[in-house]
C-alpha cells in the first residue's frame, strides 16, 4: 500500500491475542478452587445487583435436515471495576469429518471494554467444556444437600471437567464414572484420583443397584433419556449434555418426582426442557434459574432437584473473564 493511500485509509493495528486450547485448559485447571470461588463470586455479585447482566437469547441456526447448527451467544457483565464484553460463535460438528475430535467447534471473543475491537480469541472446544463442567459444579454447590457421592454419566471432556471442579469444592468422598466405553470411564477414573488422593474414584454401571449416589451428572451425547426416575431417585440430578433439538438425557417422568432448576431462563428454550414445554409437560413458571436461587435460597423444596443447563453465555462471559483476569496470570490470587 502506498503511503498516500495508507494516510487516506488511516488504518491502525488492533491489539490482539490468541489463546488455543491448550493455553485454556492450562489457564482453568492450574487452581480449580480460584476458578470456582471466582465463578460463584461474580454469580453472587450479579444475583447482588452489584454487577449488571446482559444476557441476550443465544442464536442457533440449525443445518436442515442435519444434527448440525452453530450458534452466537453475546454476553455482557459490567462489575463495579470491570466491564467484560464476550460473543462465542460455537459450532455442533456432527459429521466430524474434516476436524474429527471435536464435536463443538468455534471461537470466542472478548471486546476492548471502551473501544469494542476483539483484544482476546479462545479455542471453543476446552472452553466451552470446561465452563460446562464448572457449571455442573455451580449448581451442585447451590443444590445438592448430600455430596457425599457423585456419579456423572460420560466420561468425556465435560464429564472430566465437572469431576474436577466438583471436587474442588470440597465435601465430595466419592466420585463415579460410567461411559459406553468402559476404558475411556476407568481413564476418567484415574485421572481424578491423581488430583485427590484421599478421593474414592471409580467406575459404575447404571443398571448397577449397588450405586445410589447424592448427586448424579449427565454429560452425554444420548439420543435416548439417560435418567427415568423409575428405578432410583438421587437427591440432585445435573443434565448438561441435551443442548440440540435431538439430543435427549432426561425423561417426562421425572417432573413427578422433581423440582426443575437451570443456569439461565434460555435453557428452556433448548433440548429437554423445551420438549417438555411443547408438549405441555412444564410451564416457565415451573422452572428456577440460579439468580433466584442465590437470592432466594427456600426455593430449594423438599422435593429432589433437577438441574439443566443447554449452555449458556454468562458462564463463557465468567470464565473469559477468569482467564484474562487470573487464569494466564500465575500468582495473581
Amino acid at each position: 500500500m502506498s503511503p498516500l493511500l495508507a494516510s487516506l485509509l488511516r488504518l491502525s493495528r488492533e491489539p490482539y491475542q490468541y489463546h488455543d486450547d491448550e493455553a485454556v485448559h492450562v489457564g482453568l485447571t492450574r487452581q480449580p478452587s480460584a476458578y470456582m470461588n471466582w465463578l460463584m463470586d461474580a454469580l453472587r455479585q450479579i444475583a447482588s445487583g452489584r454487577a449488571s447482566l446482559e444476557l441476550p437469547p443465544k442464536t442457533v441456526f440449525a443445518d436442515p435436515g442435519e444434527r448440525s447448527d452453530f450458534r452466537v451467544m453475546p454476553c455482557v457483565v459490567r462489575f463495579p471495576d470491570r466491564v467484560r464484553k464476550t460473543v462465542k460463535i460455537v459450532g455442533t460438528n456432527w459429521p466430524r469429518r474434516i476436524v474429527p475430535g471435536e464435536i463443538s467447534v468455534g471461537k470466542a471473543f472478548a471486546l476492548n471494554a471502551s473501544e469494542n475491537f476483539i483484544e482476546a480469541g479462545f479455542a471453543a472446544c476446552l472452553l466451552s467444556s470446561a465452563r460446562t463442567g464448572a457449571c455442573a459444579a455451580a449448581a451442585l454447590d447451590l443444590l445438592a444437600r448430600r455430596r457425599d457421592t457423585v456419579a456423572i454419566v460420560g466420561a468425556g471432556r465435560v464429564g472430566y471437567y465437572a469431576a474436577l471442579y466438583a471436587q474442588a469444592l470440597g465435601g465430595i468422598s466419592r466420585i463415579l464414572f460410567a461411559d459406553r466405553n468402559a476404558e475411556r470411564a476407568g481413564t476418567a477414573a484415574s485421572l481424578i484420583a491423581t488430583v485427590d488422593s484421599s478421593l474414592e474414584t471409580g467406575t459404575f454401571t447404571l443398571d448397577d443397584a449397588s450405586v445410589r449416589p447424592d448427586i448424579l451428572i449427565l454429560a452425554t451425547d444420548s439420543e435416548a433419556p439417560v435418567f427415568d426416575a423409575c428405578q432410583w431417585h438421587p437427591d440432585l440430578v445435573i443434565s448438561v449434555g441435551a443442548d440440540t433439538h435431538w439430543q435427549r438425557e432426561i425423561a417426562a417422568g421425572i417432573l413427578d418426582h422433581y423440582d426443575v432448576f437451570v443456569d439461565t431462563p434460555d435453557s428452556c428454550l433448548h433440548g429437554d426442557l423445551a420438549r417438555f414445554m411443547n408438549a405441555g409437560r412444564l410451564d416457565r413458571s415451573e422452572v428456577t434459574d440460579l439468580q433466584t436461587v442465590l437470592t432466594s435460597p427456600a426455593v430449594r423444596a423438599e422435593r429432589p432437584a433437577v438441574f439443566v443447563s443447554t449452555g449458556s453465555a454468562l458462564f463463557d462471559n465468567l470464565t473469559i473473564d477468569y482467564l484474562l483476569e487470573a487464569g494466564f496470570r500465575p500468582g495473581t490470587l
